[in-house]
């Protein structure tokens, strides 16, 4: 595991040892110890670890590399050269360079051409997860070599209702960790949900579930942490609790909460876990992700480690 990081902030971590074999969880145990904050001990009373991912390879059995791009939101196009594994460590990378318009895979249309390239890893199709748990151990770029980007770890999906595929509605469902630059000492803890649309906009109708909330540095290793259940979603930042989204505060009673017009379940479709870096285009950035002037390219978001949980009581297939 990583020397060097592990010297350098011995005196204020601590090392758990866990059980893990690359990606999957296996009861044959190297004992491999990583790094995390006081404390910690990954074990959660419900859930059980699934996959524990310490980033010392790429596997393509679990992940894969984006090709897309965030909608009209994005200056720049998720590239394979924007996701690498280096010393242990994932790296999402933004570089000014020239893409080419082509077609995405993931988003199934012509897109481009951009200026910028960025990174985006997400979970493989058949590798899903409905409710549980996920962290990561995650560091954005130096604030004062980067002032405009959003890195993030997120669930997201824009499907048709599994329970109704043929006569309900496309739903799409994401629970966000969102870092930005141009709030080096926050993070963004959202829930989105909208039926039947792609535009960001028209999410609205079921509110706005996004809170920017205090932490300190960002730019520092930090292990955030998402906790998804039928009745409730968990922010976690460091083991600390800093946000409860639980289904009584979003379903319209007694009222609605401006701007919503609708209720609001909390999620229950089966997900894709996704880590993206991107910068924003120069119409939202003084809004969200901070202005580019400030902006050193390349520049990298760093994941030292991801790890996801089921819930014992909706046990997850395929992993």
């Amino acid at each position: 595991m990583k020397v060097s990081a592990f010297l350098s902030v011995v005196l204020s971590i601590c090392l758990v040892s866990c059980t893990h074999v690359g990606t999957n969880v296996s009861n044959d145990s190297d004992n491999s110890s990583f790094i995390t904050y006081p404390q910690y001990t990954g074990e959660y009373e419900g859930f059980t670890l699934v996959l524990d991912e310490r980033f010392d390879r790429f596997n393509s059995a679990i992940w894969k590399k984006g090709d897309g791009a965030v909608g009209g939101e994005s200056m720049c196009r998720f590239q394979d050269q924007g996701v690498q594994v280096v010393n242990g460590y994932l790296e999402l990378v933004i570089r000014k360079e020239p893409v080419s318009a082509s077609w995405s895979v993931d988003h199934d249309q012509q897109k481009g051409p951009y200026d910028y390239s960025c990174g985006e890893l997400h979970t493989v199709q058949s590798k899903k997860m409905r409710y549980g748990r996920i962290e990561t151990r995650m560091k954005a770029p130096n604030r004062h070599q980067a002032s405009g980007y959003i890195s993030s770890l997120f669930t997201y999906t824009n499907d048709f209702d599994r329970l109704a595929p043929n006569v309900g509605a496309q739903e799409w469902e994401e629970i966000d960790v969102e870092l930005e630059g141009g709030r080096p000492d926050k993070f963004q803890a959202n829930l989105i949900y909208g039926k039947n649309t792609w535009e960001w906009w028209r999410t609205r109708d079921y509110g706005a579930w996004e809170d920017k909330i205090v932490v300190g540095p960002v730019d520092e290793w930090r292990v955030f942490a998402i906790e998804w259940v039928p009745d409730a979603i968990r922010w976690y930042v460091d083991g600390k609790l800093v946000k409860t989204l639980s289904q009584s505060d979003i379903d319209c009673q007694p009222e609605c909460v401006a701007p919503q017009k609708n209720p609001t379940p909390i999620p229950d479709n089966p997900t894709t876990i996704f880590m993206n870096f991107w910068i924003p285009n120069d119409s939202i950035q003084n809004e969200f992700g901070g202005n580019k002037r400030d902006n050193q390219y390349p520049m990298k978001t760093q994941y030292d480690w991801i790890r996801y949980y089921q819930l014992d009581s909706h046990p997850v297939e395929g992993w």
